[in-house]
């Protein structure tokens, strides 16, 4: 009899994933989740470089637009302006109470030169007459103030602000920077004449006019019956100059490192409203230099370029008249001969690159005699001077106040001033 011999079966081994596998694979995840990151995060920070790059150059733009803007206006209404009053210093006074001065200078357009290669500050004159007048005209006076004018009335309205001037004697050695000015407001307009532009406050209605204001109506830029008693006009004659009803005076400058805002070009209208007003932001610096025509044929060469303003010293030369003759001095004596002005404006990226190493922005300048590059003068976030590490992009760890972290662009161009350009005066 045979026997059935059964052989038993081996148990079959389990079947997953060991735990060695899981960690491997957990390995690999990170890994991969690392690199993901780490391409997000160079992603995002070469965006947020170019992202805030072109808001550095929409900025620039922006900024000399309006800046080149309000520079080719400057001069408006003073290019009839006599040589011998431009650069007299005005006394002037707002009496919107409390009451300010509103002092100046009879400039077209100034430049003040920062020091050291700190942001300059550019002023522009703009007047608003539709009728060019300026003239020398006789007045009377009374006390130290010019009361009333004799001639026409022509050219002139209620409400237009003039600048006297007495009338330096012909041919004389002068400095136009001593010439008494003052800004007065026209205040009557009668028939007959002498017709008033006293200082008083309220307006004088004899002989009664139609065309007359309220008589409670009072010139908001006139003071008292002794206003401007620095300015002692000879009861003779003088230039009379119209600024209009509405002229302007701006002042474009970069604020700095300590300020509320640093870093923006802003511009502030001095006559009807001294509250700077922000043009555009990422402007860390504005540099600028007068175009001076020293052979007075109307063109600017390369070596006419100079951050030396005109001295006003005006000097006799063979017809007195003729002024234009003292532009070939060194300082030029005459505003007449500020025919342009050439601005660099230098723009910032608002993010810093802790790969950037930025070289030192340039600019065009002829302060040396003939056009050339030359460099801005940097200074870190803060407004210190760089220094050490900083200075050679080698501080460690990258640091967000040094300057060489960021980007920069250049915005610079020649303005001529037209309305000296077109003016008629000597």
């Amino acid at each position: 009899m045979s026997t059935l011999e059964t052989k038993r079966l081996a148990p079959r081994g389990e079947r997953g994933m060991s735990l060695i596998e899981i960690l491997v694979g957990v390995v690999i995840g990170l890994l991969g989740i690392l690199v993901i990151f780490q391409v997000l995060s160079v992603t995002e920070e070469r965006k947020r470089t170019t992202v805030h790059g072109s808001d550095a150059q929409s900025a620039g733009a922006i900024a000399l637009y309006q800046l080149q803007r309000d520079v080719q206006r400057a001069g408006y209404g003073l290019g009839t302006a006599h040589t011998k009053i431009l650069g007299c210093l005005v006394r002037a006074w707002d009496a919107t109470p409390p009451g300010r001065s509103l002092d100046f200078r009879l400039y077209p357009a100034e430049i003040v030169q920062g020091a050291a290669g700190a942001p300059d500050t550019i002023r522009v004159l703009i007047g608003s007459s539709d009728q060019y007048v300026s003239d020398v005209r006789s007045w009377t006076a009374s006390g130290a103030t010019a009361k009333s004018m004799t001639g026409s009335r022509a050219g002139f309205d209620y409400g237009d602000l003039l600048v006297l001037s007495d009338d330096p004697a012909a041919g004389a050695n002068a400095m136009v920077a001593q010439l008494p000015c003052a800004m007065i407001q026209v205040t009557d307009r009668p028939a007959a004449q002498p017709f008033n532009v006293g200082h008083n406050l309220s307006y004088t209605l004899t002989p009664p006019d139609t065309l007359s204001p309220a008589a409670t109506s009072a010139p908001r830029f006139n003071k008292d019956a002794t206003w401007p008693a620095s300015a002692p006009f000879a009861p003779t004659k003088g230039f009379v100059l119209n600024l209009g009803k509405q002229p302007r005076r701006f002042e474009y400058r970069v604020t700095l490192p300590g300020e509320a805002n640093p870093n923006r070009l802003v511009a502030t209208e001095w006559f009807f409203n001294a509250s700077p007003g922000e043009v555009a932001d990422s402007i860390v610096n504005l540099q600028a230099e007068y175009g001076i025509d020293l052979n007075n044929d109307q063109v600017i060469a390369a070596n006419e370029w100079t951050e030396t303003a005109p001295d006003n010293n005006l000097i006799p030369t063979p017809n007195p008249l003729n002024d234009r003759m003292a532009c070939g001095d060194t300082p030029s004596r005459s505003w007449r001969c500020v025919l342009a002005i050439r601005v660099a404006l230098l723009a910032r990226s608002a993010h810093w690159d802790k790969s950037a190493c930025s070289p030192n922005p340039q600019r065009t300048s002829g302060a040396s005699g003939a056009l050339a590059l030359v460099n801005f003068t940097m200074t870190n976030v803060d407004g210190t001077a760089p220094s050490g590490a900083e200075a050679a992009c080698t501080e460690n760890p990258p640091s967000p106040n040094n300057w060489r972290r960021y980007r920069y662009s250049v915005y610079e161009t020649v303005i001529p001033l037209r309305n000296m350009l077109w003016g008629t005066a000597p």
